[in-house]
């Protein structure tokens, strides 16, 4: 596909408007990320939005308009403390929810009777949606599950080639996404913390809830960024506590090259690819930062990422909700003791047992998972990610990685499915036979666990229950 790129003057803009109106996807700025962009009243330009981006369509959409009069064709009401958040905040980094009119199609919603909306601050974004004369429907304009993109690099990185047209707008301004609020209810509740926070709006409001972050599997969510893995950079990302100190000898120990997030105040003494948010006492600059970090680790080429623990008040909830979803929750402290589960191709029983481990109280461990022939790079099988989903544990980004002379010296134990995997491991280094262990014996009992690789989702069921058997009894046999 042809994309053509845009500058922001309004020539450019006529023509990119002219994209929309004609049912095509244009992406551009916004004071928060930059904006994937399609006729929102369009159910087959809606339907394309998803397809560039490779989103899962239960996934709503917010709805983005240039003027006040627009709010009143797609939404059904629009309740006195709505109104008075609007007055307060829009133009401006918050989305709204509120009952949605028949004119809102279901694909837009994911069917859902509410749809959210939001004004855009940035004038290049509300300039464009003036002149295609349509409300626009618009995700991040990234890969599904990548960090969103602050600049127009970043787009045509993720997005050219995909879409009918990108506008350079230049950087974000405040470089995280909306804050979401449903105004459905009695009681209003944020669902995603955002550039507008929870202080801002309760010193208006009065009473304002938190929602639940994270929609359940069969659960349609309100709100974008409730029920996937998001922000995710190509490595690992993991949420690491300690010292200076502590963390310094834990980056030493690790087997791979390291990424580590840190602020200005802290300095390191390292191998590790050290880059700085910004200051600890600048939520703003640490939040125009974030999404830009996590794609320039990628560009480092480091196989796992270390962010710092984040606080809760104002702006630093936004950051912290989007690092911890990149982390997909994972924390571990850095005295914790790693345990590698090893299979074959580090693509099934492994990955397993690394989650369901991951998923208990550490209790000072953390575990990863290698293969002794895995290709690197290889995603989880399937079944794997379905049987894991249905224990409410997230392993659909895992990737495949070979199990290497590293990661054998600098692992606390090793524990592997097989009595086979322990032999080839220990054939190659015998030196480490107090610390390589099937799953089994480590356990205090006998047998291997089979490969499920082709088989149906029971078998992965079975093989997924076996193996959450013996981390179970695993617990017990730990210091």
């Amino acid at each position: 596909m042809d994309t053509k790129l845009f500058s922001t003057s309004v020539s450019d803009l006529k023509k990119a408007a002219e994209l929309l109106r004609n049912g095509k996807r244009v992406i551009f700025p916004t004071e928060t990320v930059y904006g994937l962009g399609a006729n929102a009243l369009d159910c087959d330009a809606v339907k394309s939005i998803f397809e560039a981006k490779g989103r899962p369509s239960d996934n709503p959409l917010i709805v983005h308009i240039a003027e006040l009069s627009t709010l009143d064709e797609i939404a059904e009401e629009i309740p006195e403390k709505a109104k008075i958040l609007i007055d307060q905040f829009w133009p401006g980094p918050l989305t709204i929810i509120l009952k949605r009119k028949n004119v809102v199609p279901d694909v837009t919603t994911a069917g859902l009777d509410t749809v959210g909306i939001r004004m855009p601050e940035n004038p290049v974004a509300r300039e464009l949606i003036y002149l295609s004369g349509v409300p626009v429907a618009a995700p991040s304009a990234n890969i599904s599950g990548r960090p969103s993109p602050t600049d127009a690099n970043y787009v045509v990185e993720d997005m050219m080639g995909r879409v009918e047209g990108i506008i350079d707008g230049g950087a974000c301004s405040v470089g995280v996404e909306s804050t979401v609020i449903d105004m459905t209810g009695e009681i209003p509740v944020i669902l995603r913390p955002g550039g507008v926070t929870y202080e801002e709006i309760s010193a208006l409001l009065g009473e304002v809830r938190g929602g639940k972050e994270k929609a359940d599997d069969k659960e349609t969510p309100k709100s974008p960024g409730m029920k996937y893995t998001h922000y995710a950079p190509k490595a690992p990302v993991k949420i690491l506590r300690g010292t200076v100190g502590e963390i310094e000898i834990f980056l030493s120990s690790r087997p791979h090259k390291c990424g580590l997030l840190s602020f200005d105040e802290f300095k390191f003494n390292t191998n590790a690819e050290i880059i700085s948010l910004g200051s600890i006492n600048n939520p703003k600059e640490c939040a125009r930062n974030l999404f830009r970090s996590l794609r320039d680790m990628d560009k480092l080429d480091v196989k796992e990422i270390y962010a710092p623990e984040i606080g809760n008040d104002g702006l630093w909830a936004a950051v912290k909700n989007r690092l911890y979803k990149a982390a997909g929750g994972k924390i571990i402290n850095a005295t914790d003791k790693e345990i590698v589960f090893v299979c074959t191709g580090n693509t099934c029983r492994s990955p397993m047992a690394e989650g369901i481990f991951n998923s208990l109280s550490n209790r000072g461990y953390f575990a990863t998972s290698a293969g002794i022939y895995a290709a690197d790079g290889n995603l989880p099988s399937e079944n794997a990610v379905l049987a894991m989903s249905e224990m409410k544990i997230d392993i659909k980004n895992h990737l495949a990685r070979a199990l290497t002379p590293e990661m054998v010296k600098s692992a606390f134990l090793i524990l592997t499915m097989t009595q086979n995997h322990k032999d080839a491991i220990l054939s190659a280094f015998p030196q480490f036979s107090d610390k390589v262990k099937t799953i089994s014996e480590f356990a205090g009992e006998n047998g291997n666990i089979s490969d499920p690789y082709g088989g149906d989702i029971e078998v992965y069921r079975l093989c997924a229950h076996e193996i959450k058997k013996y981390i179970n009894l695993i617990y017990h046999n730990l210091d």
